[in-house]
């Protein structure tokens, strides 16, 4: 039953990837956190190697489709590659509990600020 589960986790990850640009962090940590009983830091780490094949692949779709800007994706991965390193760094060193509420807070501010936006 797991198998399947975590099939139908990467399939909704896939979509909102592809749809939203989100999906790590926004879909699948919770979902491992609450639903399938992954420790915190795990979720964050599987989530990462996850999203990258996902990632990938939205990516070259939209490529195809001519909706990426050429002029952000340098120096946005740049800084990217030097942020992921230094969160995931940082975040080894924060307890469970408080990645989780972090996390929670994260997402509420921003579903807020979308929600409102024109």
């Amino acid at each position: 039953m797991a198998i399947f589960q975590y099939v139908v986790l990467g399939l909704a990850a896939g979509l909102l990837a592809g749809g939203f640009g989100i999906g790590g962090g926004a879909l699948m940590v919770p979902v491992m956190i609450i639903f399938l009983g992954v420790e915190t830091h795990v979720a964050i780490g599987t989530s990462l190697v996850i999203i990258v094949p996902i990632a990938l692949s939205g990516a070259l779709r939209h490529f195809t489709l001519q909706n990426v800007d050429s002029n952000i994706v340098l120096p946005a991965a740049i800084g990217g590659i030097v942020g992921a390193i230094i969160g995931a760094t940082l975040i080894d060193k924060v307890p469970a509990l408080y990645a989780k509420r972090g996390l929670a807070l994260f997402l509420i501010y921003a579903s807020v600020r979308l929600w409102f936006s024109k």
